[in-house]
């Protein structure tokens, strides 16, 4: 967590950050993007509905999560811009 915390930086490098839609902390959505401002290539998705554990438990909060992973391999290997 502290290696997190350190992070001021991620240039161009694609991130994607979920949220899970339900069962979040007060204000933790703003701290999700502030994360996700780290990268000038960034998209910050919240998956409605979702707890962290669904996010990988859940077939359909899973799948979301898998696209998101999906999508950041594709920006490495082919450059586009992440989907906002």
């Amino acid at each position: 967590m502290q290696e997190a915390v350190a992070l001021h930086d991620f240039s161009h490098k694609p991130l994607v950050v979920l949220t899970a839609g339900s069962g979040s902390a007060a204000g933790w959505s703003e701290k999700q993007n502030a994360m996700a401002k780290l990268s000038t290539n960034a998209a910050h998705r919240v998956i409605d509905g979702a707890t962290h554990g669904s996010m990988v438990a859940d077939q359909t909060h899973a799948l979301t999560t898998s696209r998101a992973i999906i999508d950041v391999v594709t920006s490495v290997a082919a450059r586009p811009p992440m989907d906002r």
